[in-house]
């Protein structure tokens, strides 16, 4: 009522894509960026950002951890030299995967028609994200501007949750983002797909690991030995996934 820049619309709750697709519908301006509804921004955020905003189609800035106990945390947010950089650090799991702390011009969005698919409940904000990198022209990311300030008052939270569901479409969107972005990412998504697996194994034992990547072979990459032997993980998540291997291709 105070500012009629502000517009406001409500909508039955169907879930945080479809909330976000409408706002997305209903948006005229030139730039799009998502807050949550316990998340928060720096008052000097679009000050900070302001001088970035006419030659980049995507702005990346980092993000700080606020806690209950009124204590914070820097997210650290690698620095990228422009698109190609950043697009590697999202296939390959090296930065923040989110689309908290990013904006974006809306002619992107618009002009390749990217939407949150409401089938996903997990890493669809990622699918998003990576996507309109792989579109746009020129990101810039401002990897000390500390401006949004994500709540972990709940860390028992969704978002802080992960299971066997959440990994496997995690893998679902990885092979998605093959699809989109073609060739010449394998080294990024086998590190990729090297973490998610490792995550599905140490949260769900070796057994559930493989009942689950079993159950949806069709719809996922499988880790091969080449994802193993080749993809830049560190030595000891090497040896445990070998191990992995082993046992699974034997089912």
């Amino acid at each position: 009522e105070r500012d009629g820049r502000i517009r406001l619309f409500d909508k039955p709750n169907g879930g945080v894509s479809s909330a976000r697709n409408l706002g997305l519908d209903k948006a005229t301006g030139e730039w799009v960026v998502f807050l949550d509804a316990d998340d928060w921004f720096a008052l000097d955020t679009f000050e900070r950002v302001g001088p970035y905003m006419s030659n980049n189609d995507v702005i990346r800035f980092a993000i700080q951890d606020v806690f209950a106990d009124g204590s914070s945390r820097r997210r650290r947010l690698r620095r990228a030299s422009g698109r190609e950089e950043t697009l590697k650090q999202l296939l390959g799991h090296r930065t923040t995967l989110g689309i908290g702390g990013t904006m974006y011009r809306r002619n992107i969005v618009e002009e390749h028609n990217v939407r949150f698919d409401n089938e996903l409940f997990y890493a669809e904000d990622w699918l998003f994200l990576t996507t309109l990198v792989w579109h746009s022209r020129s990101v810039v990311t401002l990897s000390n501007a500390w401006c949004y300030l994500y709540n972990r008052y709940n860390e028992s939270s969704c978002s802080n949750t992960l299971n066997s569901s959440k990994l496997i479409l995690s893998l679902v969107v990885l092979k998605r983002f093959r699809d989109i972005v073609g060739d010449g990412y394998e080294r990024q998504m086998s590190r990729s797909r090297c973490r998610r697996v490792d995550l599905l194994l140490r949260k769900c034992g070796a057994e559930e690991c493989c009942r689950v990547l079993n159950e949806y072979r069709s719809m996922i990459d499988i880790i091969p030995l080449r994802d193993i032997l080749f993809a830049d993980v560190h030595l000891k998540l090497r040896l445990r996934l070998l191990r992995f291997w082993w046992k699974y291709r034997k089912r």
